[in-house]
């Protein structure tokens, strides 16, 4: 008896010491769930991330991503961009930019492209539900430098 009393009580405080462990790296993980998913700068990082947004479209994977640009005169404009590795949801919100429309735009799109020119990178989309299928819609650029 009391070597089952023993066994238990070793048993309980092992499984106890599991849980306390299990649980402080899920919360230690959570902290970083948005990190690499809203991107606040326009620098080489930011390029970089939306390559890998690009590259794992390509390859008919999930992504997600939110661009806050930066105005100096004028609130950011949000960008939202969902996949689900077949269909891309591209959406435009300027409705803090004052010198904007203060719209939103969504645009519901089968093409992600991506073009070099000048040494700046453009995204956009393009083949999307209620336009012609070669407009360009919702294009965001990086600088290359």
């Amino acid at each position: 008896m009391k070597k089952t009393v023993w066994f238990l009580s070793i048993f309980v405080v092992l499984l106890g010491t599991w849980l306390a462990y299990s649980n402080r790296l899920n919360v230690s993980n959570k902290e970083n769930d948005f990190k690499g998913i809203i991107i606040k700068k326009s620098d080489k990082g930011a390029l970089s991330r939306m390559n890998t947004l690009y590259e794992r479209f390509m390859a008919h994977k999930d992504d997600y991503l939110v661009i806050i640009g930066s105005n100096i005169d004028s609130g950011p404009v949000i960008n939202n961009i969902s996949s689900n590795g077949k269909a891309i949801v591209w959406i435009n919100d300027a409705t803090r930019d004052v010198y904007a429309n203060e719209s939103i735009e969504v645009y519901k799109c089968k093409n992600l492209n991506r073009t070099e020119e000048n040494e700046t990178t453009v995204f956009s989309v393009s083949n999307c539900e209620g336009f012609k299928e070669s407009d360009i819609k919702g294009s965001i650029a990086f600088s290359i430098k």
